[in-house]
């Protein structure tokens, strides 16, 4: 916790303590959580972490004395050693050995290369106990280091509590104390007296082997302190132990002896696999393991050169690990050391139809080799540098090659990658680790070709290079794979490394397709036509840069057609479904909007008169009839029509209407009777359609009800209607001469 936030707990605190004093005063204990512990902030987290550093302890006799605290580590989790640098990068010594570990930085960049800390770039660099405060300043970080330079200059920035107790003892009982009585959520805790025994006596002496035990001890007394905190079975802790540099058999480090060089890390804790060994983990992984363990991000920006345990994944080279053997023509290596091959892991080649026969047999072209054999077989010339390979790594080594007779010629060997395959995206990225030391006349070229094509240039070094490249290039379109080439010419220079080759290309993102369309009425159905619109995440434009991105849709199960513009629907039941595919031809799985129902016309209504009597009938084509309905009152009151409406010898007006499922209502349909006052009476009334009219609905009236087919009082005019009323007359006429007649008969 940054000292900045450290006014605001105890405000909290002296809060907790006055209502305390009116019944007790406890202890502070690790129980009390939210309390800090004699100057150490209460941490917040339920992941923890430990960092042990035992300055220098060697690994090589670590494995050859009993060391029962220390094997408890490794049994539940990882082993892994490897070698530090060495001059020209920096001497094996603390400063550079620890600041390496606080930052996950290789030395040329955290520009610590000796224990004056001179020009140093620790604050670029910064250690992981700061970056766990610059994330969340709620974290307890605690450091207890016997060496001074570790509190007060390697970790000064950010933690919490850095303390430096001055003798091992001192530091110990500290550790134990705050972890067992506190609650750090990461501590480091440095023990010294390793290497106060190596300097007087030697890795290969019984009291360093000794001091192992007595340190073994001290470690074993702060896992005790982790175990026995109230707190532990809800926790998470990962457990790391490690060392700065090793030891010469006789005393003493600095140099670029394996002895001096090698390091480790064991490291326990969720996910890693007990008892399990690895050879592609770095001291400098520790930083980024533990800010990962604790929820932290890591941030691209921080350049760091460690990863984080789980994210170190081997590469195609480490896979020739079990074909390496022992030297050839090397004498310098011991005997037994397995560690080159030419041997070339499934789909590499190499070409040397450009190699003069001869020379040192190991070298004679590209080669496959570990650090532990390559470095070693002439120290001190810059071979110690090639820190960022991990495992088994590529090398071209022209000045060890030159070492033995050979034909005429230079160093001439190409190293050739399977093809990766290209994802349709316009724009690629070659990365590896690159080691490319220059001393005499010497060339480094990296060459891609394209689907078998001519190769072409994407790098030529001209300056010593030791980092982790990163190369753009550009794919043309309609490339379906890649190829690498690494070729290297020398006339007894230095040498080129290569590590961790790949080919990346940014991803497709897979489209996320919204469909947008106006809600149906409570019925279900759209009354007007709906247009449906698509939309890709940020816009259309998101994958219109995208080439062959497209967004399609799907009516009705058919064919998927692509997306342009706004769609509108028409009328009828229609299953919509959606999608979009990017680039690459990934499409998102189908989005579907279900049945989108749409009725836009109002139903066929159709009315007639039969007698005093009127009748209606409706049909609908679309959703359906929902109601058919009748209104004797002028539209006041409407009722359901179910039979046919009588309307009696009074003169009465009977509207009628339908509405269909949808909610849409045809125009009213009226039909007009008139009153029936008697024989001879003349019906009168007002028409309800002309002649030849079209209703008001569109409709044509049905039979019955048409203009002119007035029956029993309907009140019509025009032709048909004369028509009628001289039937009338003529039935009244005939009726007349009838009544005469039968009256003469009787008479």
């Amino acid at each position: 916790m940054r000292s900045s936030h450290r006014a605001v707990r105890p405000l909290v605190v002296t809060a907790a303590v006055a209502v305390a004093a009116m019944t007790f005063t406890p202890a502070a204990t690790a129980a009390d959580a939210g309390a800090p512990y004699e100057g150490l902030p209460a941490g917040t987290k339920i992941q923890k972490s430990l960092v042990i550093g035992l300055d220098g302890a060697s690994v090589s006799v670590m494995d050859k004395t009993s060391l029962p605290a220390i094997e408890s580590v490794r049994a539940a989790g990882m082993t892994a050693a490897s070698n530090l640098y060495a001059s020209p990068m920096a001497p094996t010594v603390s400063g550079p050995g620890w600041s390496t570990i606080a930052t996950g930085a290789w030395p040329d960049k955290h520009r610590v290369v000796d224990n004056g800390f001179g020009g140093n770039n620790l604050e670029t660099f910064t250690n992981f106990q700061d970056r766990l405060e610059q994330n969340d300043p709620a974290t307890s970080t605690l450091v207890a280091g016997t060496w001074g330079p570790i509190p007060e200059i390697i970790f000064s920035v950010g933690t919490d509590l850095a303390l430096a107790p001055g003798s091992d003892d001192n530091t110990t009982a500290k550790a134990v104390d705050y972890l067992k009585n506190g609650n750090p959520d990461s501590t480091f805790v440095h023990l010294d007296d390793v290497d106060g025994a190596g300097h007087s006596s030697g890795s290969s002496s019984a009291n360093y082997q000794a001091q192992l035990k007595v340190t073994d001890a001290k470690v074993g007394e702060i896992l005790a302190a982790v175990k026995a905190r109230p707190s532990y079975a809800a926790e998470d802790w990962l457990i790391v132990i490690t060392a700065d540099h090793g030891h010469t058999p006789t005393g003493g480090h600095g140099g670029s002896t394996q002895l001096e060089r090698q390091s480790f890390v064991i490291a326990q804790g969720a996910g890693i696999p007990a008892n399990s060994t690895r050879h592609d983990i770095k001291v400098t992984d520790i930083a980024p393991t533990v800010l990962k363990h604790q929820g932290v991000a890591i941030d691209p920006a921080w350049n760091l050169d460690g990863k984080p345990i789980d994210e170190v994944v081997p590469d195609t080279f480490d896979s020739v690990r079990g074909k390496l053997t022992t030297r050839a023509d090397e004498t310098a290596v011991a005997a037994d050391v397995l560690g080159w091959t030419r041997e070339t892991p499934d789909g590499w080649s190499i070409d040397n139809s450009a190699m003069p026969t001869g020379g040192v047999t190991e070298w004679n072209g590209w080669s496959f080799a570990t650090d532990e054999f390559w470095s070693n077989v002439d120290r001190n010339q810059g071979r110690e540098t090639s820190v960022r390979n991990r495992n088994v790594f590529a090398v071209a080594d022209s000045d060890e090659w030159d070492d033995k007779a050979h034909a005429p010629g230079k160093f001439d060997s190409t190293l050739v990658s399977p093809a990766f395959p290209l994802n349709g995206r316009p724009t690629a990225s070659v990365n590896f680790a690159s080691n490319y030391q220059i001393d005499g006349p010497q060339s480094g070229e990296v060459f891609i070709s394209f689907d078998g094509g001519e190769p072409q240039l994407v790098k030529a070094y001209k300056l010593n290079t030791n980092k982790f490249e990163t190369l753009p290039v550009d794919v043309p379109a309609g490339a379906k794979e890649a190829q690498l080439r690494f070729k290297y010419t020398g006339t007894n220079s230095a040498f080129w490394t290569v590590d961790q080759v790949n080919l990346t290309q940014a991803a497709w993102a897979v489209p996320v397709t919204t469909a947008q369309i106006a809600a149906p009425a409570a019925s279900g159905w759209h009354t007007s036509a709906p247009t449906l619109t698509l939309t890709v995440q940020e816009g259309a434009a998101a994958l219109a840069a995208e080439s062959g991105a497209r967004t399609e849709y799907q009516l009705n199960d058919g064919g998927w057609v692509t997306y342009s513009g706004p769609v509108t629907l028409a009328d009828g039941e229609t299953k919509v479904d959606y999608r979009s595919v990017n680039g690459g031809g990934t499409a998102e799985e189908t989005k579907t909007l279900g049945t989108i129902k749409v009725d836009t016309a109002a139903p066929e209504l159709g009315a007639m008169a039969e007698g005093r009597t009127a009748k209606a009938t409706a049909t609908d084509a679309g959703s359906g009839i929902a109601a058919l309905e009748f209104s004797s009152d002028a539209g006041a009151t409407w009722q359901a029509y179910t039979a046919p409406v009588a309307v009696g010898s009074n003169a009465a007006t009977i509207l009628f209407r339908a509405s269909d499922v949808a909610g849409n209502v045809t125009a009213q349909q009226e039909l007009a009777f008139a009153a029936v006052d008697g024989p001879g009476t003349q019906p009168s009334g007002t028409p309800s359609t002309q002649p030849g009219e079209t209703p008001t609905d569109g409709t044509t009236a049905p039979a019955g009800s048409a203009a002119g087919d007035s029956q029993d009082g309907l009140a019509s005019t025009g032709a048909s209607g004369m028509l009628l009323m001289s039937s009338a007359a003529l039935l009244l006429l005939v009726g007349g001469i009838a009544l005469r007649i039968r009256r003469r008969a009787h008479a």
